[in-house]
């Protein structure tokens, strides 16, 4: 099948030319998997290989789990989307809304000015005024909340050294946040704050611990065995590299504090929804196939289809754009315009991406879903651009891919060793 040999050279340079040390590509199309590749290096000092049961650092792709598990509550009857947060924590309600020339955001704003924002921040000092409304459980899931999406939320948050201990304990912080702008009636990105505050409504609702609530609810219905927000033992073994570039090489900072748990600041028992999960490439592409086969996979309904149908219709409650030809649905990122995005996917695409280089996305046009996953720290998220690529390439070549069930993975052995 040329298609792949395409994407396969593609990754097999990136390898070569130090861009990442190993990755796994999973894609099916029409219900069959038609490509399953892991490539380099789980650890490129020992020299061990990447294999399907390697498990990465999912970083935002976490977010997209966290909001199944919000919609799971919102199906049952247990939430609705139009609820605002103090409902279910009290300490958001009377939010006030930055109204402070200092932090205005400049895109010309130059490194030392931000430096001295930082420096001499003091959270009790911003101006404010009140909020119009409260935040809703919607705004949280369309990134149009305005909490955490601004230079004064964004400073905020790196001010906030202390380790996070509970996700209880987290999200008191959040609620002392003034709003960047008032609610709804903007977006950009809620990169911790939004994501872990829904987590904690889950928590509060379900009655469950974060983690045991989605382990229940979604990791162990769709076989889902190495997804968690710890891991085993054995696990940890199973657990890649994540790298940094570094000039022309990789430099290994697993286990620094560039590493997730630092950059989260996560203590030991820390859940994080916005970003903790770790999983498999596999496990992952089961959860996007879900969503892909709109609810279901094999005899688990986990949504109905009505339900991922509003997750991947645009959600805000104004048509707000983070970029041109892009929406937010709920929890996820839609190309709602492709031609203006500079890519080439078919309208209506949707999916999100990971700060270590992790990116998955479903076409429903095509019945497509791909997962790409490799650790870097200096990925970008949705910016990176070798996750650009993966993308592109998938849908120039997606025509040609009839879909056919290939019980073995097309490519199973490790480019660049």
């Amino acid at each position: 099948m040329d298609e792949m040999n395409t994407i396969i050279r593609q990754i097999e340079a990136w390898l070569d030319q130090g861009e990442i040390a190993g990755a796994s590509l999973i894609i099916r199309k029409n219900g069959n998997i038609i490509m399953d590749g892991h490539f380099g290096y789980a650890d490129l000092d020992r020299k061990i290989p990447v294999t399907r049961h390697s498990i990465y650092r999912m970083m935002s792709m976490s977010k997209v789990i966290t909001a199944v598990g919000v919609m799971k509550l919102v199906e049952d009857g247990k939430i609705s989307l139009e609820d605002p947060v103090s409902k279910y924590i009290p300490a958001f309600a009377q939010p006030r809304v930055v109204q402070d020339e200092r932090y205005v955001y400049d895109p010309k704003m130059s490194k030392l000015r931000m430096a001295a924002l930082v420096a001499g921040f003091r959270l009790d000092r911003v101006k404010t005024v009140p909020a119009e409304r409260e935040i809703t459980i919607r705004d949280l899931l369309t990134h149009s909340s305005g909490l955490e999406q601004g230079v004064a939320g964004f400073i905020a948050s790196l001010k906030n050294h202390n380790v996070n201990e509970s996700l209880a304990a987290e999200i008191q912080k959040y609620a002392a946040y003034p709003l960047d702008f008032q609610p709804g009636t903007a977006t950009s990105y809620s990169p911790i704050a939004g994501f872990d505050t829904l987590l904690r409504i889950c928590e509060i609702v379900s009655g469950k611990r974060a983690d045991i609530y989605l382990k229940e609810s979604i990791f162990d219905p769709l076989e889902m065995k190495d997804t968690a927000f710890s891991m085993s033992e054995e696990q940890q073994k199973r657990l890649v590299h994540v790298y940094k570039k570094n000039d022309r090489t990789l430099k290994d900072v697993t286990g620094t504090q560039e590493d997730m748990d630092g950059m989260l600041h996560r203590g030991e028992h820390m859940i994080s929804g916005s970003g903790g999960i770790y999983a498999t490439c596999q496990d992952y592409e089961r959860f996007a196939h879900m969503l892909c086969d709109e609810g279901v996979l094999g005899k688990e309904r986990i949504l109905k289809p009505e339900t991922v149908r509003l997750i991947r219709s645009e959600g805000a409650i104004s048509h707000l754009e983070p970029e041109p030809g892009m929406v937010w649905g709920l929890g996820v990122r839609i190309r709602q315009r492709p031609e203006l995005t500079g890519g080439n996917a078919t309208p209506g695409t949707y999916g999100w991406s990971g700060a270590f280089g992790t990116h998955f996305f479903i076409s429903p046009e095509d019945q497509l879903d791909a997962v790409w996953c490799t650790n870097r720290t200096d990925a970008g998220g949705s910016g990176f651009p070798i996750s650009k690529k993966i993308e592109q390439l998938v849908f120039e070549q997606a025509s040609d891919l009839e879909g056919t069930n290939h019980e073995e993975s097309f490519f199973t052995g490790n480019a660049g060793i």
